[in-house]
Formats: structure tokens, sequence, C-alpha cells
């Protein structure tokens, strides 16, 4: 792919602000204005959300744009229309337009912004009814923020994550994830684990007079997958495994209810059985099940709290479980660390290769760990070493970044896929 006018641009650089992408739309016409949109914030959860979310659109016959981040080690399957990532001729296209409106600009675009750029220009060319677009880093200022007033706009749960950018309480971190309300737009708003991000919201909605829809608890997580029954009695099945997956379901499902309502999904059947092979790599994702090899990305203490608690439940509390845990050094390690139960036997303390990533035995002499504790800097050594280690009650789960997680898919030991089914290859 085309990467040449990036280059100059640091990818996990952070620089707050619309008047760039701004700037760089207007030169492009202003693609993101084409097509009626779904915006989805939060801490956590939201690109599931907004997968499942694509997925059940696309079902109805609709031209669906789905732009989520971070990605899985390649910058494509960021920007997806119908359920496949943009192929590299059409983002080539894209990349050479973007380059060229970009070139004498008073301020370059972060590479952030150049790439959400890129996915509203590919959405605009392929005439995508409707996008489902992830922020990136809060919603106030982030890039996908110049979206005009979206159809619906999505809040999934709240907590402490990106405290350097966000702010250091939950309600100042609630204010710039509401930042992405707008009059005119209606609000999906999940259950959120502290109630002043919710008081937070709801007085931004109030303002606004932006109708907020209150995510209900309804779905579970069993061994299929997160299930929901409907007020029809019919099952919603999403098979991806994490217990945290329920309320996202949950949100999602309410979403497309009130898309149902207002036009755009016309057939709830077929979202359910489209919802029923939604994948989303990265997310409680089973590599092997002989041994049993599982990658998440919890990458916060929220995160990292639902992935213990799926942890401790049938089948997978039946494990003693050895966590490869690498992290940014932005992130709140201990918090993450402190989470862990009696059912982690070991944890491999590794690094995320890049220049954010933290060193592990800093790590380790700075975190107080309840379990025996290793340290194996090199990642992919670490997986190796630790999964011809396991025995018949034993598992591995490869945690604490996305970041970490892609490099090891760039390393081939991640498919995209959501499961191998280790009789089967």
């Amino acid at each position: 792919m085309k990467q040449d006018w990036w280059q100059g641009q640091t990818r996990f650089g952070v620089s707050p602000g619309l008047g760039r992408i701004s700037a760089l739309l207007s030169r492009l016409e202003n693609p993101h204005n084409l097509y009626p949109a779904i915006h989805v914030a939060g801490t956590n959860g939201k690109g599931s959300v907004a997968a499942m979310l694509a997925a059940g659109l696309a079902s109805q016959g609709l031209t669906v744009g789905l732009y989520v981040s971070p990605d899985m080690g390649q910058v494509n399957d960021r920007v997806i229309i119908n359920q496949k990532p943009l192929d590299e001729a059409e983002w080539d296209v894209c990349a050479e337009i973007i380059e060229e409106a970009g070139r004498d600009l008073d301020q370059m675009p972060t590479w952030f912004e150049t790439i959400t750029a890129l996915a509203f220009l590919a959405f605009g060319r392929r005439r995508v009814d409707i996008a489902v677009i992830e922020v990136g880093l809060g919603g106030r200022l982030d890039a996908t923020n110049v979206l005009p007033p979206p159809l619906l706009s999505v809040i999934t749960p709240i907590a402490f994550d990106h405290m350097h950018y966000l702010g250091s309480t939950i309600a100042e971190i609630a204010g710039e994830k509401a930042g992405i309300l707008k009059s005119g737009t209606e609000l999906v708003l999940a259950r959120q684990p502290f109630a002043q991000a919710a008081a937070v919201i709801g007085a931004m909605a109030d303002r606004l007079d932006v109708p907020v829809i209150e995510v209900q608890q309804r779905a579970r997580v069993g061994p299929l997958g997160a299930t929901l029954v409907t007020a029809s009695g019919e099952a919603v099945v999403v098979p991806l495994y994490g217990v945290y997956q329920a309320e996202n379901l949950d949100t999602a499902w309410t979403a497309l209810e009130r898309l149902s309502e207002r036009g755009w999904v016309s057939d709830l059947g077929a979202a359910r059985r489209a919802l029923a092979q939604v994948q989303w790599p990265g997310r409680f994702q089973v590599l092997s099940r002989k041994p049993l090899v599982v990658v998440d990305g919890a990458h916060n203490p929220h995160g990292m709290a639902g992935l213990m608690q799926t942890l401790q439940r049938d089948p997978w509390c039946q494990y003693r479980w050895h966590v490869v845990f690498g992290v940014l050094a932005d992130k709140s390690a201990d918090e993450m660390l402190s989470t862990l139960g009696e059912e982690v036997a070991e944890v491999i303390l590794t690094r995320v290769p890049s220049e954010r990533g933290r060193d592990p035995y800093q790590l380790l002499s700075a975190v107080a760990i309840r379990s025996p504790v290793r340290v194996i800097p090199d990642p992919m050594q670490a997986v190796r070493t630790v999964r011809a280690q396991l025995t018949n009650n034993d598992a591995l789960v490869v945690t604490g970044s996305l970041s970490l997680l892609a490099h090891l898919r760039q390393c081939g030991l991640i498919a995209y896929e959501m499961a191998i089914d280790d009789d089967k290859k």
C-alpha cells in the first residue's frame, strides 16, 4: 500500500483538535457529509458494538462503511465496507487523492486524522448508505467529531483510560466522551459502571435536547457466546465469549431496535442471523484449544476486570491460567495487574515492541503481583515458551495491549478469524 506520504507522521502522536482535519476534508469536498452515520464513543466495547451494528445494518441489504481503531497490525483493517477491509488498490487511490489535497495545508494533519479522512473519502467514493464510525480518543476533539449530527450516537461504558488527554476524573472523561453529542440526534447510552459518568452525559444530553435511550440488561454470556432474548422470545447470539460482550450486545441490539423503529432496519430476523456470524479479533479470541490459548486486548483496569471475570466463568474456570502481559507506558499497569485473581497460576511480563512499551523489568520492580512472576522481554519468545510448557489443565492468555496483539498478528501468531479448531486444522 502507498505509505510514503505518512512517513513523516508519527503513528502514535496525539494532537487533539478539529481544525486540521476540517481543512483537509474541505479540500476533499467534505465526503463525510454524503451519508448518515452512527457515531460510537466510550472507553471499552465500542469496537465490538460498532462491529455488531455494521453487521446488523449490512444484513438489510445496505452498503455499510465501518471505521474502527486501533488495527490489529494491518492499517486497512480500520476501513471496512460490507464486512471487508478496504483493498490495497482503493486504499492507494484514496491515499493519492489525500496526498494531493493536503500538500500545502498550513498545518499537517496527524496520522490518525489522515486515516480518518481516508475512511470518509473511501466511504463517499463507494457511496455507502450508512457509516458506523468509532471514536479514536475521547470524543469532543477527536477527528471523527467533524461528522454532522449523526443518525444515532452511542456511548459504551466509560472508565479510567487516557487520563493524560481526557482528565483525571470520571466526570472529566465523561465530559470528553459526551462531546460527540449534537442537537438533532439521539443517544443510546450503555449501562455505566460509574454513576457520575451517566450524570454528566445526561446533563449534556439535556442541554442539547438529545433524547436518551438507556440500555437495559438483557444479555448474558454462556458457552455459545453472548445471548439476548428479545421481547418476542427470539434469541440473539453473538459468538464472542468475553463476559463484557453481554453489555456490548445489549447496547448494539438496543441501537438496532431503535433503527428498526426509524425504518433503517426492516428485518430484525436478518439482523439477528447476521450477529450470529460476527467476528472481532483480539477480544477473548481463542487461538487454539489443545492447548487452550486466548488473546484479549484488555488495556485498562476496567477491561482487565472484565477479562478476569470471564476466566472465573465456566468453562474457562477449570484451567490454570498463565498470563503473558505487556502494556504501554501510559497505562495504569499496577491497577490492571491488581485485578489478577486465584485463577492465575503465573504472570509472564513482556514488552510491547514500541517506543511506548513499558520495560517489563521496571514493571517487575515497581508493581506488586500476587502470582509467581517471570520476565521474557520478547513477546514471540514469551508466547512460544509458555505454550510449550502447558499441560492438560493449563491455559495461556496474552493481554495488556492491543498493540501487543497487533505485533503478534504481524508475526503470524494471530489469525484474523475468531477461533481455530485444532481438531480441524
